[in-house]
Order: C-alpha cells, then sequence, then structure tokens
C-alpha cells in the first residue's frame, strides 16, 4: 500500500534462515526475548509454577520487547491447570465509551491512520494488567508484589537490544520522538545498535507501585489518573471511568480434533476460527499423502486460507456466541470448501468468494510466550500494543507505551487497514466494542495431557503460520525446529497476492507455484515469530524462532 501507513512499517531489503533457539528439559520457556526467558526460568527454580512464570514474563516484556510486550495493550491467555480443561482469558482492549467514528475519518471520509493507529486518540482501554493479576492470584505459588519487584529491579538495569529491537527504535524514532516521555526513553541522537541497554527507571517505579497496590493502582489509583490525565490533555479519549468499568472475559476456548489431538485456541474476536477452518479443510487423507513442503502441500495451504479469510468477513468481530463462524466448523461445510480446490490451479480469490456466496469486496505489533512447568501447568498467551510500539505515545511519569487498537476496527466495509485485511460488518467501530484480532494462541492435548503449545505474531499471517506449523508437526511428523527454520509463504486472499519471505531459500518451489497460477511478491519483512513448546516423551523441547531472536529456555532433568 502506498499510504500513511508506510511510516509504520519497519521494511527488509533481504534475508537468510537462522537457527532457531531450542532447549530441553522437565520445564521449558520460549519467549522473544532472552532476557525474558532468563526471568521466568529463574521463577520456574524458585518454587514458582508456569503461571508465577506467566506473570513475570509478561510484565518485564515490556522492558524487553517494548514494540509489543505491555502494560498498555491487551491479548488472549490460553491456558490449563494441570489435570484440567484449556480456559481463555479474553483481555483484548475495548474502545473508549466516548469516543465518536466521526473523530479517526479524513474529509473524504476514509479512515486517517494518523489518528486510527498513533497518538493519544488512537487508544483503547488496556487488559494485560487485569488479565495477569487474576491469573496469577488464581493460580500462581509466590506473591504477585516478590514478582513485580524482580520486573521493577530489571527495569532500572535495561533491556540489552538485539538487532531487530535497534532496528525498530531506529526506523520509528520520529514516531516515537512526537509523545515527550517516549522520546526521553526511547530515542537519541545517535542510533542504537544491537548491544545496547536501554534502562527505563520511570517503569521500575510504576512496576514498584503495582507491587504494592495491585491492580487497583492501575484501573482506579495513581496509574489510572496519569494515563487519564496525559491522554485527555492530548486529545485521547480514554477517561476514568472506562479504565474502573473493564472486565476480563473469560470464554470457552474453541478446538478441533487433528491427528488424534485436540488443537485448542481461542474464539472471535480473537483468530482461532479462522486457524481451525485452515486446519478442517485439510484434514482429510488426500492431504496427509502429500509430502510436507510439496508444491501441492503449499498449494492447498493457500488456497484453504484464501478460503478462510472470504468466510472471515461474515463473522470475525466482537460478536457473541453461536455466531456464523461455528457453523463454518461443521465437517459438511469443511468439506464443502475442500470440494471449492481446483487440485492443479489457483482461483482467483474473488472466484473463490462468489462460490462461497460472500458479497465481493470493493477496492504488528503482537508478541507470543509459552511456558510449561515440571507438573504440567501450561500458559499459552498472545499479547499486542496493534503495530510496533503502539500508539507510540508513553504515558507521562509512568514509562509504558499505550496501544495503538482503535486502528484493528473497521471504519469502512470493504476498505484495507495496514495489513492488507478487507474491513468487515462485524468488526465496524463502536464505542465500547472490542476489536477483530487475528491472534491464535494454541494448546494442544492428547488424553487431557499438553501436548503443544504454540503461538506467534504477524496480523493476517498468524493463522496460516500456525496452521503450517501445526499440519508439519502433527500430520506430517517434521520436527518443530525443521518447520520453525523454513522460510515461509502468507495468503490472506485480498491482496490476491501469495507472499513469500525475502530471501525464500527455495526457488523452486516459487517457480513451481507460479506455474499453478499464482502471482507471487515478495513481503520485504519476516513472516511471523513462532514460540512454541513440544512434550518429547517425559521431557518438553522449547523452540523460539530467529527471525526476533528470541530465546528458548529449559529446567535441567
Amino acid at each position: 500500500m502506498t499510504n500513511k501507513y508506510n511510516d509504520f512499517r519497519v521494511t527488509m531489503s533481504g534475508t537468510t534462515p537462522g537457527q532457531v533457539s531450542t532447549a530441553q528439559g522437565k520445564g521449558a520457556v520460549a519467549s522473544a526475548s532472552r532476557q525474558a526467558s532468563e526471568l521466568a526460568i529463574q521463577v520456574l527454580q524458585d518454587g514458582g509454577n508456569a503461571f508465577d512464570a506467566a506473570f513475570a514474563t509478561a510484565f518485564s516484556l515490556c522492558i524487553y520487547q517494548p514494540q509489543a510486550g505491555n502494560l498498555g495493550g491487551g491479548g488472549y491467555l490460553l491456558f490449563q491447570e494441570k489435570g484440567g480443561r484449556p480456559q481463555v482469558f479474553n483481555y483484548r482492549e475495548q474502545a473508549p465509551r466516548g469516543a465518536a467514528r466521526e473523530a479517526f475519518l479524513l474529509p473524504d471520509g476514509s479512515p486517517d491512520p494518523d489518528k486510527t493507529a498513533f497518538g493519544p486518540a488512537s487508544v483503547c482501554v488496556p487488559g494485560t494488567v487485569k488479565a495477569f493479576f487474576e491469573l496469577q492470584k488464581r493460580y500462581g505459588n509466590l506473591r504477585a508484589k516478590d514478582l513485580l519487584l524482580a520486573v521493577a529491579r530489571r527495569a532500572e538495569e535495561g533491556a540489552v537490544l538485539t538487532q531487530y529491537e535497534a532496528d525498530c527504535l531506529n526506523r520509528l524514532a520520529p514516531k516515537l520522538a512526537v509523545s515527550p516521555e517516549a522520546w526521553r526513553i526511547y530515542v537519541r541522537a545517535e542510533p542504537y545498535k544491537a548491544g545496547d541497554t536501554l534502562p527505563n527507571p520511570t517503569l521500575a517505579k510504576t512496576m514498584t507501585l503495582l507491587a504494592q497496590e495491585g491492580e487497583q493502582a492501575f484501573y482506579r489509583g495513581r496509574i489510572a489518573e496519569q494515563m487519564v490525565t496525559d491522554l485527555q490533555a492530548n486529545g485521547g479519549f480514554l477517561a476514568a471511568e472506562d479504565l474502573a468499568d473493564y472486565a476480563l472475559r473469560e470464554v470457552a476456548p474453541i478446538h478441533l480434533d487433528l491427528a488424534g489431538r485436540q488443537v485448542w485456541t481461542v474464539p472471535p474476536e480473537g483468530g482461532g476460527a479462522l486457524l481451525l477452518e485452515v486446519l478442517g479443510t485439510l484434514d482429510r487423507d488426500e492431504c496427509r499423502r502429500w509430502e510436507y513442503g510439496s508444491p501441492e502441500y503449499h498449494h492447498y495451504l493457500a488456497q484453504a486460507s484464501k478460503l478462510a479469510f472470504i468466510d472471515r468477513m461474515d463473522y470475525l468481530g466482537d460478536v457473541p456466541p453461536g455466531s456464523a463462524y461455528e457453523r463454518l466448523l461443521t465437517r459438511e461445510n469443511l468439506d464443502r470448501l475442500f470440494g471449492l480446490i481446483d487440485p492443479g490451479r489457483d482461483t482467483p480469490t474473488e472466484a473463490l468468494a462468489s462460490r462461497c456466496r460472500v458479497p465481493k469486496a470493493s477496492g504488528k505489533n503482537t508478541t507470543h510466550f509459552a511456558i510449561l512447568d515440571a507438573e504440567g501447568n501450561a500458559v499459552s498467551n498472545s499479547y499486542t500494543m496493534n503495530l510496533r510500539y503502539g500508539s507510540k505515545w508513553a504515558v507521562a511519569g509512568a514509562g509504558f507505551l499505550l496501544n495503538g487498537s482503535i486502528d484493528s476496527f473497521s471504519f469502512i466495509e470493504g476498505r484495507e487497514n495496514y495489513f492488507g485485511v478487507i474491513g468487515s460488518a462485524a468488526n465496524l467501530f463502536a464505542p465500547g466494542k472490542r476489536p477483530a484480532s487475528n491472534m491464535a494462541p494454541v494448546l494442544v492435548t492428547s488424553d487431557g495431557a499438553v501436548e503443544m503449545l504454540l503461538g506467534t505474531p504477524g496480523g493476517p499471517t498468524i493463522p496460516t503460520t500456525l496452521a503450517n506449523i501445526l499440519l508439519a508437526s502433527l500430520v506430517h511428523g517434521v520436527p518443530p525446529e525443521t518447520s520453525i527454520r523454513a522460510s515461509r509463504l502468507h495468503h490472506q486472499g485480498w491482496p490476491d497476492v501469495l507472499s513469500h519471505e525475502p530471501g525464500f531459500d527455495r526457488p523452486d518451489l516459487l517457480s513451481a507455484l507460479a506455474g499453478m497460477g499464482y502471482h507471487l511478491k515478495d513481503k520485504q519483512e519476516l513472516i511471523s515469530d513462532v514460540q512454541g513448546i513440544f512434550r518429547q516423551g517425559d521431557r518438553y523441547l522449547a523452540v523460539s524462532d530467529h527471525r526476533r531472536e528470541g530465546q528458548a529456555l529449559a529446567l535441567p532433568v
């Protein structure tokens, strides 16, 4: 897209596949930050369980990966207590009640990303603090106060930057500089480089206040006052009542049987239904006969992804249970979808859409971590700020960034957003509503025991990437470190192109897919960043993607 969204991008001219980080042991963690993973392992070694470690990790990523880790965002917690069943905390951000659609539109009636994705007006009510305090209170072994004081000490010491994090800070410095607090913390005259340290003593004070006063400080106390005062003085809509009234949603996970296991994920407005539709469409004997990574494998994966993104337009938003997506996951409908796929050629998206009887459409930043302790307690968490560093606005005197999640709503049906995804009626903006998301944390069980935790950032590439990894691991028996390392493809229906990562290492595959009629395009940025844990006998294998230089660690056997 040639529009204002290009100011938010961190493009890449090329890359080569790297080595994933792996670790095996009796408990494991995979996250996008080495320092956050080290903290999680330390919590486990100190007698904490997976829920304590998740609490510490979620708050520490605000220090170690501020482009996505957050106090000021939201997401989805998928977890299972040993001997229990999977559960979901929906803590997605929520539009302020005082925000009006007209405030985000240009004179010609189109949405303005400088208002929907940038600055105080783009901020929704954050849910992260609420969710993790609740998780730790119910299921943790340690004291939340002690965990947060440990995080505060690390904020004082600072994050050691990776090359990816240095690139993000350098590229987005002009946006971050608009906020006085973000400028003070994140912008400097000389470009950042890998190995630089980024301390945040102001954030350390906020963490200490949370340790002393709990979540009330964030939603009704001193931190709430700081947020509301700063945002409203600078054109934001967030009010004290929005924070005080924010509620965690406990929802039932949705699941699909695949290769003798149960794949669990989150319902709408999350992206789990999209993922399960892709998996269900391809869960059949014909697909199992294809060689993993073959042109046929990727052809059918691309076609199933296109079909799922077409259906997404009808239901993905803040919708009640029992909506259209449940019909899509019936075996009858999945068989019908599979029958629409031409075995040898790409079918244009518009042609597929007309066959699905969907009206024709006119016209990132998230992170995931997975933790599994020696007792079998498991946490698979995806949370976001929307785009890198969210709104780029940090709260004056508090040291943390806020989300820019207004942009996750649709403002005009049929109009593309930052990710090129077509806006749908189900996701049209309204005050008090939660925006649609592609986030789809995964938990896989067999006979009730956790076999796999998996997730990734990446906007619309989330469900397509996870479908590929799950099919590779569960259906084709490919080692997870192999499938996570491999170069990636992605199709989301509109635009009707098959995207590939820069430096794609299989030109023969691209040539074969072009011969099937696909329009290929270099995405010029890496696709997703998978963090996962996989059971191997009586041990767990943690795998962290190379794409954002994450780290897998494990407890020694």
